[in-house]
């Protein structure tokens, strides 16, 4: 079993619990992940990787992803959600600030932002949430993240429903969180939904923690193949022949006939263009070297082969 499948997540499990059920129902206890992860209180998007595909996780974490977010002001949780204490309250009026469309522009693009105390961030080999609940509450850094888009899609005053499109590393709690304080009043997060990562959508999945379990043929029918994470990457393709394939799947350097652009990466199709053999990097002499391989290959390439590999 190798290729990716989305899932969606319901709300009161954690993503780790959320693939549970898939597991069971395609029988499968190891090398089963998933890329990146929701809190418990939140849905949408989770993308579940099997067998060797795990190894591509890292051409995920390029991928913008889409949330739709409500933002409650004048109250304050100490873990910025919905789940937390509340510890701090103001009168948010009754409408919002009228500079809050300048505050939306200014959290637009590549800001600094402060992960919340309540995160899974490892400060010293711990995650931060441990070190909080214990009473040594880490010295967060604040760090570069990138907001792509930023608007009200609902106005409900003291809530707003908003859409973000951030990358990754971006915590949507600190962002309520510091477009409260640009607003001057406390504010938490009280509802999330990632409803995309890249090209795949919420709506799209296979529901999880929701009603009830997927079957195994629901499960089945919606795995997708490797090919599908490098083709939402963007990542430019290159077909080898039948003899090169065999060269590069069992992880060496390959010798090309045609000039290609130094240190350009490329996901590595075999000689029919149909299947993914993994991920390579163009050497200084021009040759292509594994950065990346697929070894669930190894024996469809060999069996289709037909003599000794030529390089």
């Amino acid at each position: 079993m190798h290729g990716l499948l989305i899932v969606d997540k319901g709300t009161g499990i954690t993503s780790a619990r959320a693939m549970d059920p898939i597991k069971r129902a395609l029988r499968m206890r190891r090398r089963v992940g998933h890329a990146g992860t929701l809190d418990p209180f939140a849905t949408g998007v989770l993308i579940v990787l099997f067998g060797d595909v795990t190894r591509l996780v890292d051409s995920l974490l390029a991928l913008p992803k889409t949330y739709r977010a409500t933002v409650l002001f004048g109250q304050e949780t100490e873990t910025l959600d919905r789940e937390g204490k509340v510890i701090a309250r103001a009168d948010p009026g009754t409408s919002a600030p009228s500079d809050l469309g300048a505050a939306l522009v200014e959290f637009t693009g590549e800001i600094n932002q402060i992960p919340p105390a309540y995160s899974a961030l490892k400060v010293g080999g711990k995650p931060a949430y441990q070190l909080t609940r214990s009473g040594r509450a880490p010295e967060l850094v604040s760090r570069r993240v990138t907001i792509h888009g930023l608007r009200v899609v609902e106005d409900r005053w003291p809530e707003l429903d908003l859409d973000v499109v951030c990358g990754s590393g971006t915590y949507i709690r600190a962002l309520a969180r510091d477009l409260g304080k640009r607003l001057g009043l406390p504010a938490y997060l009280c509802a999330l939904r990632r409803t995309a990562i890249g090209p795949f959508a919420a709506d799209d999945g296979v529901q999880v923690g929701w009603k009830r379990e997927p079957t195994r043929s629901a499960v089945l029918a919606a795995i997708r193949p490797p090919l599908s994470i490098t083709r939402a990457v963007g990542i430019p393709e290159l077909r080898l022949t039948l003899s090169q394939s065999r060269v590069f799947i069992r992880g060496n350097t390959v010798k090309m006939a045609s000039t290609h652009e130094i240190g350009t990466t490329y996901a590595i199709l075999d000689d029919t263009g149909e299947y993914l053999l993994g991920i390579g990097v163009i050497n200084p002499d021009g040759s292509l070297r594994p950065k990346k391989v697929l070894p669930h290959m190894v024996d469809k390439i060999t069996r289709r082969s037909q003599g000794p590999a030529q390089e």
